[in-house]
């Protein structure tokens, strides 16, 4: 690995995920399941019955302090593979004012900019084009 595990940020993004569980199966209608391989998995949830997937993001900002959140590439890649696969992506970001969503779409493109100690690849997805979860 190229840098070292923080776990004390995957708890918080573990908690994150859990508080999250019941709006976005009630949202979504869905049954979702952790993905089976837990901290190795690109992707958070899915429903194999109703074919959908969430990504979780907790972000520990307000959803006006940028005019953009970020996501990892690879969670965007992974994304596009499942699509292929007949699946419905979603990431939902979980600010500190709002929930908010964005479909994946087979035709999605995003800015990219490479940031962060180890300067990782991440897509810049405008705060414009999510909508609140309620």
């Amino acid at each position: 690995m190229p840098f070292k595990f923080n776990e004390t940020l995957w708890k918080l993004g573990q908690k994150i995920e859990d508080d999250t569980l019941p709006l976005i199966n009630k949202h979504y209608e869905c049954d979702f399941k952790r993905n089976e391989n837990d901290i190795f998995d690109i992707l958070d949830f899915k429903d194999d019955d109703k074919k959908k997937i969430v990504e979780i993001k907790g972000r520990r900002i307000s959803s006006t302090q940028y005019t953009d959140t970020i996501i990892t590439a690879s969670k965007v890649t992974e994304g596009f593979m499942k699509i292929e696969q007949g699946y419905e992506v979603f990431f939902v970001f979980v600010f500190t004012d709002k929930t908010m969503e964005i479909q994946l779409k087979e035709d999605s493109e995003f800015q990219v900019k490479f940031t962060g100690t180890n300067c990782i690849k991440h897509h810049c997805i405008p705060i414009t084009d999510l909508t609140e979860i309620k």
